[in-house]
């Protein structure tokens, strides 16, 4: 489910495409640049101060701040906010420029830790009346973040007193068909790459909708794969590493397409990693039920999945089944429109009263494995994989 790319994404207040220029009397010396698509707000930031700051001039002329890995407590998140002002308060080497950079620093939602804390709260209102009274003569300031909440001072500041780049990951699916996929199938072009549309889905399927992770994950690809172009699903699924759910998804999307040679080729893979067949069961647990879920909305006519590689799922509920469906702890509706849509179309494939079955079977297989049974739990997994899906071979 998968990125350079200079394309400019969906959601900006400012094209990534267009150069920032350098800087001018009166032009802006404050930059936000946040959002969900991780990969385009950092090349957006690096090639702000790249413009800021050329290269030769970065020995004296850059400050990069950036925070370590896991600084999500009050402490550090405070130092860190602590040498952020401190820079910006430290006047350019002999009169010059100085760009202060800000990297990849998630403080700025006080709704969420580590933005919540109190001293951090306090360090983030610092360094607002330090921006509001104004930075010193010579100095710029970038600041990249992965969110921020726009109702706060901090983002009314940036927003009135400088420039904002906000870019988004596609949240539908006409979203990613009309903007993340095809700067996906551009980087595997970039590559010389190619895949058949069941194997590029399963590459999408892994990487979710993250154009960074598409992208290394492309680049590991065309290193592996050396003269050869087209990439099989063997490939995919030997150097793609699944995010979405991790490993779990796997084990359940394949389990609920229904293969049952593939799925326990996925299953001894997992075991042979130390994946828990536990955490399986129960991953799968959570998958049944809202194939259960989707599969009566079907029957019912309240939804409709339509397309075939790139399924869509639309609604028409009458006021019994939208008082339904916002009871569920899991509204189907509320879900990341791809995912829904194909796990619609899993439950398309089979009636209700299968998939209602299968889910049973999956909480008494969990008993079993939790309860001190003889049977070791990976061989319990394998039982209850091989008697249900050998139902559909049986049938073939």
């Amino acid at each position: 489910m998968v990125n350079p790319l200079p394309m400019p994404p969906k959601k900006s207040t400012a094209s990534a495409s267009e150069a920032p220029a350098a800087p001018k009397p009166g032009a802006a010396r404050l930059f936000l640049v946040y959002g969900t698509d991780d990969l385009s707000a950092t090349r957006k930031a690096d090639d702000l101060v790249a413009k800021l700051c050329p290269p030769e001039e970065q020995a004296f002329g850059l400050e990069t701040i950036q925070p370590e890995s896991g600084t999500d407590t009050a402490d550090p998140v405070c130092a860190v906010l602590r040498n952020t002002l401190e820079a910006l308060l430290t006047p350019p080497f002999l009169g010059g420029h100085k760009t202060v950079y800000l990297r990849g620093a998630p403080f700025f939602d006080p709704l969420t830790e580590p933005g919540k804390f109190a001293a951090v709260k306090a360090e983030v209102e610092r360094l607002v009346d330090l921006i509001k009274k104004g930075l010193p003569e010579g100095v710029f300031f970038v600041l990249l973040t992965d969110k921020v909440n726009k109702s706060t001072t901090f983002y009314k500041t940036f927003k009135s007193l400088g420039d904002v780049h906000v870019f988004d990951e596609p949240e539908k699916d006409k979203e990613a068909e009309e903007d993340f996929i095809p700067r996906v199938e551009k980087m595997l072009a970039d590559q010389g790459l190619s895949m058949p549309r069941p194997v590029f889905n399963a590459f999408l399927d892994r990487t979710g909708f993250s154009l960074r992770q598409a992208e290394n994950e492309i680049e590991k690809l065309a290193v592996y794969l050396g003269d050869r172009k087209t990439a099989s699903l063997a490939d995919v699924q030997l150097m793609v590493a699944p995010i979405r759910e991790s490993k779990f998804w796997e084990f359940a999307d394949t389990f609920c397409d229904g293969d049952l040679a593939e799925t326990l080729q996925v299953m001894r893979r997992m075991f042979a990693q130390g994946v828990s067949p536990v955490a399986l069961i129960v991953n799968l647990e959570n998958r049944l039920r809202e194939i259960v879920v989707l599969s009566d909305c079907l029957k019912r006519g309240w939804a409709r999945v339509s397309g075939g590689d790139w399924p869509k799922l639309s609604w028409s509920l009458p006021a019994e089944g939208e008082a339904l469906l916002a009871t569920l702890a899991k509204d189907p509706r509320k879900g990341n429109p791809y995912a829904v849509a194909q796990m619609a179309a899993q439950a398309n494939r089979l009636p209700p009263a299968r998939w209602y079955r299968w889910l049973t079977a999956a909480v008494d297989a969990q008993a079993a494995m939790t309860g001190g049974e003889a049977v070791a739990p990976e061989v319990a997994l394998e039982i209850f994989a091989a008697r249900l899906l050998g139902e559909l071979a049986a049938k073939t």
